[in-house]
This record gives structure tokens, C-alpha cells and sequence, in this order.
């Protein structure tokens, strides 16, 4: 059988690629796809026929296990329900992205159970799953569209190089795909980084696209602040917040990435790039803390992915935010441990401004310990 060439740039409106592709792979059939690494081969989770297939075109040996696609970070918590909190978060940050994650995939309630057990095992002969979100639009609107989750394995025989063309795929597999999509050289042109993560441990099992100190980088936790136009609550909240931290780690506020923190603050409804209040950067001041090089940030998608922990200073802004990323809401506090609002000093003087100071500096001491720990 001839495999089918579908080229990217001969088909502007996509839809019809799309379409291709999504019919070939619930016919059971192998699909060739470019991502922002190296092509990969691809077959539907569900259909054992097609996954035999696919271990068939690879030469792959049993035990060795296949990687899976699926569509977003979010998703992941339906096929590793029992994720930490560490591969949660580079999830979150990584994808889509050159990361495949390495994670426990036994739980009942995982999606995986439903799956021929022929397929389970060559996904998880051990228990455990390589996940990956490629960062490839069009590969990605499939992904969504099809709504469960690919096996996908580089598109080149078993200790062959891999493939960063479709050309080197169809050399390298020949007619063993039925359809091979066509969109030039792949970004990187290198796997990417397979991760684990053992009690919290970040393990490199192979490294690719990213090195151990950018996957470092990534793993700096993030608290972020939110109030309404973030000049005066949550960036107060932000560098008393740091300034705790910094004690406690004997290091200036400066150096709290490299020690493994960041503080950040925004607003739900904040204009970029304004100072913080006057009176706010007085006390803070007066507190030996800098307020001075504040730059105000409406919140975003990004920030809120970024963020390990999310304190509001109100019960508006935590149902602002809900409302409008309803799965972020986990890692959404309010600042006062008892659930009422801080209350918002903007227009009341100096002295108000000292009182709120002084509310955040008490519920932050509540908060410590989970801050400082997690």
C-alpha cells in the first residue's frame, strides 16, 4: 500500500488535513505527525489493531514501553489521577512543550483502565506512562479533537535516528505509515527531555531538548498575590511575602530564585505597568521593604499556569477567577485564613494603609509554613 503525503503548505485552511487525519487514525490506521522535536508515528489508544501496528512498523521489543499524546496539562489528572504535585507543576509549565513526563498510571479511575489490556501493555508494562503535549498547532487541534490520547513514538525504526523531516520518515519507516503530514523540518530537530519524578526529585531520564539546569529553572516554585488593581493588597502581599522568605532562607530578597522562589503579585483587573500607591510604597518603606520598582499586571492564563500557589485577597477575586478558569481553582486561596476579605485601604490615608499592612503581615504568618514547605 502507498502512504498518503499530506503537505502543510499546500493546504492553507487546514481543514481538510485535519479531517485526513482524524478519519485515517479511528480507521486504525498510522499516522505520521510533525511536532516541534522529531516526527513521530502515531496510532489511537483505543484501537488495539492499529497499536499492534505501530509496535510492528517500530521493530519495538516488548516491555519497552510506548509514549502517549494527550491534548493539554490539564488533562492529565484523568489518566494519572493520583499525580504529585511536582509533575503536576511541570505539566502545567512545560506543556505544550519538548517535555515527556513520566508518571504512575495504575489508579481504577484512570481512563487508561478501560483500555485493551494488549494495549495497557505496551503503554505501561510497569505501571507508569511517558506523556507528551507536542507544541504543533495543528497536531494539537487534532489531539482536542479526537479527545483521547495517541500512542506516539518517534517516526524511525527502533535504534535508527530519528526523524526530522517527513522525507527521513518515509525513508526510514517506508510504507509502514498510511498517511505521513508534511510541515518541513521540525523545530528542534532533537527528542525531548524524558522526566520522572521520585518523592519530589526532578530524575533527567533522557535529555533532550531541555538541559537539567533549564528543567531546574522550571522547578522554581511560584506564590502569586491577586487583587483587584495590584497597587496596593497583593503587591504589599508580594514583598512582605518575599521578605519572609528570605529570612527564613538567610539570603536576600534578590536571591530567592536561585535559592528556589519567586513572589509575583497582579490584579484581576489591572492596568499594566502603573507604580504602586503612594502611600502603599511608604509603609513598606517605613518597613524596610522597596516597593519603589513596582509595576502593576493584570492577571493572565500564563501567570496562573506559572503559579504554585494563588492567594486572593477577596472572595471577588477568587470567584472572578474561577469564573473564568474554573480549573485553577485548586491552587486558589484567600489570603485570611477565616475567609473574609483584606480589606482594601485605596483611598484612606497612610494609617489605613499600616492596618492593611500589618492584617497581611498576620494572615501571611498563617500561610508560612505551608509557603515555605511545599
Amino acid at each position: 500500500m502507498t502512504t498518503e503525503v499530506i503537505r502543510l503548505s499546500d493546504n492553507p485552511s487546514l481543514k481538510s488535513v485535519k479531517e485526513a487525519a482524524i478519519a485515517a487514525l479511528r480507521g486504525g490506521k498510522l499516522v505520521v505527525f510533525p511536532t516541534e522535536t522529531v516526527y513521530g508515528i502515531g496510532a489511537l489508544a483505543s484501537s488495539a489493531e492499529a497499536v499492534d501496528r505501530l509496535v510492528s512498523a517500530k521493530g519495538r521489543k516488548k516491555g519497552h514501553a510506548v509514549p502517549v499524546a494527550i491534548s493539554g496539562w490539564r488533562t492529565l489528572r484523568y489518566y494519572s489521577p493520583n499525580l504529585d504535585e511536582v509533575t503536576a507543576r511541570l505539566a502545567r509549565r512545560g506543556w505544550p512543550g519538548p517535555i515527556t513526563l513520566v508518571a504512575d498510571a495504575t489508579s481504577p479511575n484512570s481512563r487508561f483502565a478501560t483500555l485493551p489490556d494488549e494495549v495497557k501493555d505496551v503503554i505501561m508494562p510497569r505501571g507508569t506512562v511517558g506523556y507528551r503535549v507536542p507544541n504543533h498547532s495543528v497536531f494539537l487541534e487534532i489531539l482536542r479533537e479526537l479527545d483521547e490520547p495517541l500512542l506516539l513514538t518517534s517516526a524511525n525504526l527502533t535504534g535508527e535516528p530519528p526523524a526530522v523531516s517527513a522525507e527521513s520518515a518515509k525513508v526510514g519507516l517506508g510504507d509502514r505509515p498510511d498517511l505521513i503530514i508534511d510541515d518541513g523540518i521540525a523545530c528542534f530537530q532533537r527528542p525531548s527531555t524524558v522526566l520522572s519524578v521520585t518523592d519530589g526529585t526532578v530524575n533527567i531520564i533522557r535529555e533532550g531538548v531541555y538541559t537539567r539546569d533549564q528543567i531546574d529553572r522550571m522547578m522554581v516554585k511560584m506564590i502569586l498575590f491577586v487583587c483587584t488593581g495590584n497597587t496596593c493588597r497583593s503587591p504589599m502581599a508580594e514583598v512582605i511575602c518575599a521578605n519572609m522568605i528570605a529570612k527564613h532562607l538567610g539570603c536576600g530578597i534578590d536571591e530567592l530564585e536561585s535559592r528556589g522562589y519567586m513572589v509575583l503579585s497582579a490584579g484581576v483587573a489591572a492596568l499594566p505597568n502603573s507604580p504602586a500607591s503612594p502611600d502603599a510604597v511608604e509603609v513598606m518603606k517605613n518597613r524596610g521593604i522597596s516597593l519603589e520598582n513596582h509595576q502593576t499586571q493584570p492577571l493572565s492564563e500564563a501567570l496562573l499556569r506559572y503559579a504554585d500557589r494563588i492567594y486572593v485577597m477577596g472572595r471577588a477575586h477568587k470567584e472572578a477567577i474561577c469564573s473564568q478558569w474554573p480549573d485553577d481553582a485548586e491552587r486558589i486561596s484567600l489570603l485570611s485564613a477565616d475567609g473574609s476579605d483584606i480589606c482594601d485601604p485605596l483611598g484612606g490615608g497612610y494609617t489605613v494603609y499600616q492596618e492593611c499592612a500589618k492584617q497581611i503581615e498576620s494572615e501571611l504568618d498563617k500561610h508560612f509554613s505551608e509557603i515555605i514547605s511545599f
